[in-house]
């Protein structure tokens, strides 16, 4: 009707891929993800952060509505879940880009008026940069491995 010929054998339908381990049932599957892993990216990432116990962190550390806490995160999805829980608080949550560095990162963090600072420990040295920038500093948490000192990962994990 109206020049449109439409019928189902049109449409292409994709075909199954087999899951390996069926194929052959004798092959073990070696660690390290390399056989058979479709997202090897997924072994690298770092751990998952939950909401929940960012706010109950948050509301320990003293942090009340009406605070700022500026963001220096590299991972989006543990940015998103630190913002949902301190947004849960009504904390003003502000994302600085790790890309910038010296005065300009000065610069954000000196509009952004934050008290506390939550950085990846990869954004250690443009941080640094930032020292003698400032007339204020504020708290500093540190988010990912190598963190000896006021540890975000160690202080989620407390809360068991």
């Amino acid at each position: 009707m109206f020049g449109v010929n439409s019928t189902v054998a049109d449409i292409s339908v994709p075909t199954p891929v087999p899951n390996p381990a069926t194929r052959d049932p004798g092959r073990r599957v070696r660690s390290g993800g390399t056989s058979g892993d479709r997202h090897p990216h997924h072994a690298q990432t770092a751990p998952a952060i939950c909401a929940n116990r960012v706010a109950h962190w948050a509301y320990g550390e003293g942090l009340r509505a009406g605070a700022t806490v500026a963001l220096l995160v590299r991972d989006l999805g543990q940015a998103e879940a630190m913002r949902l829980g301190l947004a849960r608080l009504g904390i003003r949550v502000v994302a600085i880009d790790g890309s910038r560095r010296g005065e300009a990162l000065a610069d954000s963090l000196a509009l952004s008026a934050a008290t506390l600072v939550i950085a990846d420990t990869v954004l250690a040295e443009a941080y640094a940069g930032v020292m003698g920038r400032l007339a204020s500093y504020p708290s500093v948490w540190w988010n990912g491995p190598g963190a000896d000192f006021a540890s975000l990962d160690l202080a989620l994990d407390e809360q068991d």
